[in-house]
């Protein structure tokens, strides 16, 4: 099942639930479905990003990496020495 058909069936899920009454189980697998449709559509748009640089010839960008709190300090007085 691809993203789209995920978030149907959480779709179809929820309504029978709302029709028949709520059987806690059904809740679940509505859940999980509506969980899949979310992971799906994000394992897409990662797909598709690195499509696109792809088919343009470029890398993908670096991840950005944080600086520890050791380093913006050490940068801060150095700034402030300066």
């Amino acid at each position: 099942m691809n993203g789209y058909q995920h978030y149907q069936r959480a779709e179809q899920i929820a309504a029978e639930c709302a029709q028949y009454g709520v059987n806690p189980e059904t809740v679940a697998l509505a859940q999980v479905h509506a969980t899949l449709s979310l992971a799906a559509a994000t394992a897409d748009a990662t797909n598709f990003k690195r499509d696109l640089y792809a088919g343009n010839g470029e890398d993908l960008p670096a991840a950005k990496t944080a600086k520890s709190r050791a380093e913006r300090a050490a940068a801060s007085a150095a700034a402030f020495l300066d």
